[in-house]
This record gives structure tokens, C-alpha cells and sequence, in this order.
């Protein structure tokens, strides 16, 4: 079962921290929270997810012969095949 896109046992392994931000940071935090009817935390977790995402896609190029194109063209689709994967009945 899956909460906020995640497997439940891992929303439950959640840990709290506290993070300081430049004010207008805060309130583009906020927005993006209130426009998608979720957490601020949730923001922040999906914002870090992303970035380790391209961290992981620069590591792999590193390792292949896949120029920054074909890198993220092999991104998109194993992307779009999780979210296929998740929101299968």
C-alpha cells in the first residue's frame, strides 16, 4: 500500500529535522505545499528525492558511454515505467 507515493513501511520510518530557510525559500515551500494539498515536509522530500535522482543519473554517465541526451531519455523512461508500475490497479 502506498501513502503519498511512497510504500507505507517507508512513511513510517520517518525522522524529523529541522532545517533553516531564506524567507522567500519558506514561503515558495509553502506555496508548492498548498498547491499540491500536501505537507510541506512532503515538498522537501520530493525536492531531495529529485536531487538525488540527478545525482544518481551523473554517476551512471559516468560509468557508461550515454551521452546527457540518451542518459536522460533512459531517465524519463524508467520514470514513467515506476509510476506506471504504482498506479496499476
Amino acid at each position: 500500500m502506498l501513502l503519498g507515493g511512497y510504500p507505507l513501511d517507508m512513511a513510517a520510518a520517518r525522522q524529523h529535522v529541522s532545517v533553516d530557510l531564506d524567507v522567500e525559500v519558506a514561503s515558495i515551500l509553502r506555496s508548492h505545499a498548498e498547491e499540491a494539498h500536501v505537507s510541506e515536509g512532503e515538498i522537501m522530500d520530493r525536492a531531495l528525492r529529485v536531487y538525488d535522482l540527478r545525482s544518481l543519473v551523473a554517476r551512471i554517465r559516468a560509468r557508461s558511454d550515454l551521452d546527457e541526451e540518451a542518459a536522460m531519455a533512459l531517465g524519463r523512461e524508467e520514470l514513467q515505467a515506476v509510476r506506471a508500475e504504482r498506479d496499476a490497479p
